[in-house]
C-alpha cells in the first residue's frame, strides 16, 4: 500500500475516527511482516480528536504552571453544561434540562468548529438562539475564571500554542480517510503548515471491480440477507480471511446493534446453537451501547438507589432475582419464593425497613435471611454517612456499599461482565476528580450524577479481530474491505432529512453549510459519502428496503445509475434459522405420557374446589397448577386488583346482612338508614382488605362511593324477592367428593317462608352462567358441590351477580321460588335432567369422577373448550398445545 510507504519518522497519520485507526495499524504490521521485516518502528496512526488530546497532554507537561488550563472530560461538560442551565430563569420552563445541554452543548461545539465567536450580533436573531448566546457566555466565564477547557476549543488553544512556538512540530502530517474538515481543523492544518509542516491530504488509489444494488422487503430482511451474503463468502473462503475483509454497513447502527447482532448471531450458528458470545462469531460489532444497560451495571446503580424510601417492586424483584447480589446462588429458590409472596399481595411499593422488621408479616428476614442481613448492614451505613460530601468521597462510599451488598455477586464473571465492571471502576476513579467542578452533594445528586455518567457512556466489549465487520456509515470510508454491503439506503433516509440545531440561527447555518442544516447540504454530504463507499471494496452492494410498515419505499436517488440485481446473481444462501432447521431434521417418536403418579396421601391434597374446576377445565391444567404449583406471576398493579374489589364487595355483603338479617328488616328502613349501612359497611369492608383508612388515599374515596352505588343497586333487587331471611354467611363445612377432603365456604345460605333453603354464590366477574353447571365437564362447578353436600333442604342454587355492567340474580330451583330470573329445572334448556333429585345425583357422580381422575393422575392435554380454555391459560409453554394444530 502506498500509503504505508509515506510513514517516515516524524510522520502523523491522522484518520476522523479509532475503528480506521485500528485497522490502519494491524494493515500495516501485516504489510511489514510481507516485506519479510522482524522488526519496524511503529507508525503514529490516531485519531484526530486522540491526536489533539496527546498534543495538548505534551504542551501541558512541558510547561506545568498555574495558567495551565485543565481539560475537561465530556461528562464534565455535559454536569456544567446542566448547572448553567439550572442557575438560568429558563430553568422553570424546561421540561428536561439533560437534553436541553445536550443541544446547548452541540450548538456551542458547531460555534468552534465554524469559528463563531458567542458575542456575534448574529446569535441574537432569533429567540432561541438569544436565549443561547447568554448560556454560552456564562459557561465561557466559568471555563474562563476556572481555567477550564472543553473539547471543543483544544484546537483552537493547540493552534495558539503554535504561534507561540511552544509545540514540537512534526515533519509531516497525512490526513487520510476524511469526508469533510471544518474550518477549525481548517486553520489548525494551516498554522502547523505555516511553522513548516507539510499538510498532505491522501486518497486511496482503490476502485471497485463490480457495483451493484439489489432491494429487499424490509429492513429486517436486509440485515438477514446482508448476513447470508458475508456467511457465504466466508464460507467459501475457507474462513481463511484477514481482518476487515467483509464490510456491512448499517445506517443507525446504534438503534439497530441489538436487531443485527441476534440475526447475524441466529444465521452464523454453528450445530444450530445460538449464541449472543461476541468471542465466538465471525464477525465484529462497531456500536457499543449504554454501560448503563449491561445487566451487571443496572444491577449495581439499583443497589445504590436502596434506601429507606419506597422501592417500586419492579426495582425490587430485579433485585431478588439478579445473580450480581451477595449470596444470590445460596438463597436463588428463597428469593423467587419471596418475589413471587409479593406479588401475590399486590405490592406495588416496598421499604426496607418495613421488610426487616422482625414482626413483619413478610418476614424477609426468616425467608432470606442472607440477604436481610445485607440490607440491614447496607441501611446501617448510609445512615452513619453525612448528609453532604465531596463527589470523591461518595465514589469510595459506593464501592464500600456495594461491597457489603456482595456486589458482584458469588460466581466468576464472564468476559463480558468483566470488562464492563472495569469500565465501571474506571468512570468511578473519573468520578473522583469531579471535587474540582461541583461543591460536595448529596447522596441522591451524587448518585444522580454517576448514573447520568453511566448512561451516557456508550461502551463495547472488546472482541478479537474478525474478517467481518459491521459498521456505520462514517466508519466504513477507507477500511480495507474487499466485500462490502451497504444497506438502508432508500428515498427516506439516504440523504436524511435536515435537522438544524434549534440555538443557531438557521439562516447562519445554511450560509455556513453546517451539518444538518439543509437538504441540499444532506444531498451534497451523501453524494460525496456515496462516491467513497462505491470504491472502498473491489465488491460493493448497496441495497435498500421496499417497504416500512406500509409506507412504500424506493431507492435512494444517488443510487440510480448503479446496476440492479438480485439474490441469485450474487449467489447468497439464505440459510433457515436454527428453529426451522431443527424443525425440519425433527424425528419424533410418540409416547403416551398422561397419567401422572397417583396421590396416595388424600390428606395432603390442596386445591379445595378450583381441583374440580380446573380438571373439568383441562386436567393437564390441574395437574400443573395445583399439584406442580405451575403459575404465572402476578404483576402487582397500583390500587385495586379484580381480586380485591371482590374481596371487598364480599366482606361488604356480609356486613350488611350481620346488621339487616332478613327481607322484613330491609324493606322496612328508610333510605337514610339503608344508605348509612351500606356506606358504614363498604367502608369497613374497604379498610379491613387493604389495611389503610379510607382517607388516606384518593382512590379507596372513589372505590368507595362505586361500591355503595352497586350494593344500593343490589339490595334494591333483593327486596323485591318474597320473604327471606339470611340463616348462614361464609358458612364452612367440612366434606369429601371423590377422594379428595373438602372445606367448603359458602358465601350465603337463605331460609325461605316454608323453611327451605336457597344457595346463593356472590360474582363480581363478568362471565357467570347457569349453563356452566351442566354437563360432564361443568365450567362453575362450586354451587352444584355446595348443593349435594347440604341436599336434604336445599331447593335451588344461584348467582348473585353484583358487577357495573350487570346486576341480578340468576340461578336454578326445584320449586318455582316467585324469582323470576330463578328458572325451574324444568325450563333451563342447559339441564339434560329435569329431576331435581337425578340432577343431584348426577352432580354428585360427576364431582365425584372429576375428583378421583385428579387422584389418578388423570392429566391429558385435553381444554374442554380450546378457544376459551386455552386464551386465558399460561401454560402454553409447558402443554405445547398449539403445537398439536390439524
Amino acid at each position: 500500500m502506498k500509503l504505508f510507504n509515506l510513514l517516515t519518522p516524524g510522520t502523523t497519520l491522522l484518520t476522523p475516527n479509532r475503528r480506521l485507526s485500528a485497522a490502519l495499524t494491524v494493515q500495516f504490521q501485516e504489510y511489514q511482516v510481507k516485506q519479510n521485516k522482524s522488526c519496524w518502528q511503529t507508525p503514529d496512526i490516531l485519531p484526530l480528536q486522540s491526536w489533539l488530546q496527546r498534543t495538548w497532554q505534551e504542551l501541558a507537561a512541558k510547561n506545568l504552571s498555574e495558567k495551565n488550563y485543565y481539560l475537561l472530560s465530556s461528562h464534565q461538560e455535559m454536569i456544567l453544561w446542566e448547572e448553567i442551565l439550572a442557575k438560568m430563569p429558563e430553568h422553570d420552563y424546561l421540561l428536561q434540562i439533560s437534553a436541553t445541554a445536550e443541544l446547548a452543548k452541540s450548538a456551542w461545539g458547531l460555534l468552534k468548529q465554524w469559528r463563531i465567536d458567542v458575542h456575534d450580533p448574529i446569535l441574537s436573531q432569533t429567540e432561541d438562539s438569544k436565549t443561547f448566546q447568554k448560556w454560552a457566555r456564562e459557561i465561557s466565564k466559568v471555563y474562563t475564571q476556572n481555567h477550564w477547557l472543553d473539547a471543543s476549543s483544544l484546537a483552537d488553544v493547540i493552534e495558539h500554542s503554535i504561534l507561540q512556538n511552544e509545540i514540537q512540530l512534526p515533519s509531516e502530517i497525512i490526513l487520510f480517510g476524511f469526508t469533510e474538515i471544518t474550518p477549525q481543523q481548517n486553520h489548525l492544518l494551516s498554522a502547523y503548515e505555516n511553522a513548516g509542516t507539510r499538510i498532505t491530504h491522501y486518497k486511496s488509489e482503490r476502485s471497485a471491480d463490480t457495483v451493484s444494488k439489489i432491494s429487499l422487503i424490509d429492513e429486517d430482511a436486509e440485515i438477514r440477507t446482508m448476513a447470508g451474503w458475508a456467511k457465504s463468502i466466508y464460507q467459501s473462503s475457507q474462513r481463511d480471511l484477514r481482518a476487515y475483509s467483509i464490510g456491512c454497513v448499517i445506517p443507525n447502527l446504534e438503534k439497530l446493534r441489538d436487531t443485527a447482532l441476534k440475526i447475524f448471531s441466529d444465521v452464523f450458528s454453528e450445530n444450530h446453537t445460538f449464541t449472543l458470545d461476541p468471542t465466538l462469531l465471525p464477525f465484529n460489532i462497531s456500536a457499543g451501547k449504554s454501560l448503563a444497560s449491561y445487566p451487571i451495571i443496572h444491577t449495581a446503580l439499583a443497589l445504590l438507589g436502596l434506601s429507606d424510601k419506597p422501592i417500586t417492586i419492579e426495582i425490587f424483584s430485579n433485585l431478588l432475582r439478579s445473580p450480581f447480589l451477595g449470596h444470590a446462588e445460596q438463597e436463588q429458590l428463597k428469593r423467587a419464593y419471596f418475589d413471587g409472596r409479593l406479588r401475590n399481595a399486590n405490592v406495588t411499593t416496598v421499604k426496607l425497613e418495613k421488610l426487616l422488621h422482625p414482626n413483619d408479616p413478610a418476614k424477609l428476614t426468616a425467608s432470606c435471611p442472607a440477604l436481610a442481613r445485607r440490607l440491614t448492614r447496607y441501611l446501617a451505613h448510609l445512615t452513619n454517612i453525612k448528609k453532604s460530601l465531596p463527589l470523591s468521597a461518595w465514589a469510595k462510599h459506593f464501592i464500600e456499599l456495594l461491597t457489603l451488598l456482595g456486589w458482584p455477586g458469588e460466581r466468576s464473571l464472564n468476559s463480558q461482565e468483566y470488562q464492563v465492571t472495569q469500565r465501571w471502576l474506571e468512570i468511578l476513579t473519573e468520578f473522583s476528580t469531579y471535587d474540582s467542578i461541583l461543591p460536595s452533594q448529596s447522596f441522591s445528586a451524587a448518585l444522580n450524577y454517576l448514573t447520568q455518567i453511566t448512561t451516557k457512556t456508550i461502551f463495547q466489549i472488546q472482541t478479537p479481530e474478525a474478517p467481518i465487520q459491521i459498521v456505520g456509515v462514517l466508519e466504513a470510508v477507507e477500511l480495507p474491505f474487499e466485500h462490502l454491503w451497504v444497506m438502508g439506503l432508500d428515498d427516506s433516509q439516504w440523504p436524511g432529512a435536515p435537522k438544524p440545531n434549534p440555538f443557531i440561527p438557521q439562516q447562519l447555518q445554511k450560509k455556513l453549510h453546517m451539518p444538518h442544516a439543509t437538504a441540499e447540504r444532506e444531498l451534497i454530504y451523501c453524494t460525496e459519502l456515496t462516491e467513497q463507499l462505491k470504491n472502498s471494496a473491489k465488491h460493493v452492494i448497496f441495497s435498500h428496503a421496499l417497504k416500512n410498515d406500509d409506507a412504500d419505499l424506493r431507492p435512494s436517488s444517488l443510487l440510480q445509475k448503479i446496476v440492479e440485481t438480485n439474490i441469485e446473481a450474487i449467489q447468497i444462501k439464505l440459510s433457515d434459522s436454527p428453529a426451522k432447521v431443527i424443525l425440519s431434521e425433527q424425528q419424533l417418536d410418540t409416547l403416551i405420557d398422561n397419567l401422572a403418579p397417583e396421590i396416595t396421601d388424600h390428606a395432603a391434597i390442596r386445591g379445595g374446589i378450583n381441583i374440580f374446576k380446573l380438571q373439568a377445565a383441562c386436567p393437564f391444567k390441574a395437574f400443573a397448577e395445583l399439584r406442580l404449583h405451575a403459575r404465572k406471576l402476578e404483576t402487582p398493579t397500583i390500587g385495586l386488583r379484580a381480586l380485591d374489589r371482590g374481596i371487598i364487595a364480599h366482606k361488604a355483603l356480609e356486613l350488611i346482612w350481620l346488621e339487616i338479617k332478613n327481607s322484613e328488616t330491609l324493606n322496612s328502613l328508610d333510605p337514610n338508614e339503608l344508605t348509612s349501612i351500606i356506606h358504614h359497611s363498604a367502608e369497613q369492608a374497604i379498610e379491613a382488605t387493604t389495611g389503610e383508612k379510607i382517607t388516606s388515599q384518593r382512590y379507596l374515596t372513589l372505590e368507595l362511593r362505586r361500591l355503595e352505588k352497586l350494593l344500593s343497586q343490589w339490595l334494591e333487587i333483593e327486596k323485591q324477592r318474597p320473604a327471606f331471611k339470611v340463616l348462614f354467611q361464609e358458612y364452612e363445612k367440612n366434606t369429601s367428593m371423590g377422594q379428595i377432603p373438602l372445606t367448603l365456604r359458602v358465601d350465603r345460605i337463605d331460609q325461605l317462608e316454608d323453611g327451605t333453603q336457597i344457595i346463593i354464590d356472590y360474582k363480581t366477574g363478568k362471565h357467570n352462567e347457569i349453563s356452566g353447571w351442566f354437563g360432564e365437564r361443568p365450567d362453575e362447578p362450586q354451587l352444584p358441590l355446595y348443593c349435594v353436600t347440604e341436599a336434604d333442604n336445599t331447593v335451588g342454587i344461584a348467582f348473585a351477580k353484583i358487577n357495573p355492567d350487570k346486576i341480578e340474580l340468576i340461578g336454578v330451583s326445584k320449586l318455582h321460588l316467585g324469582i323470576d330470573s330463578i328458572k325451574m329445572l324444568t325450563e333451563v334448556s342447559a339441564a339434560e335432567i329435569k329431576i331435581w333429585s337425578q340432577q343431584l345425583e348426577n352432580w354428585h357422580s360427576t364431582l365425584a369422577k372429576l375428583g378421583t381422575d385428579f387422584c389418578h393422575g388423570v392429566a391429558d392435554v385435553d381444554p374442554k373448550n380450546k378457544q376459551e380454555t386455552c386464551r386465558h391459560c399460561n401454560l402454553h409453554a409447558l402443554c405445547r398445545t398449539y403445537e398439536n394444530q390439524a
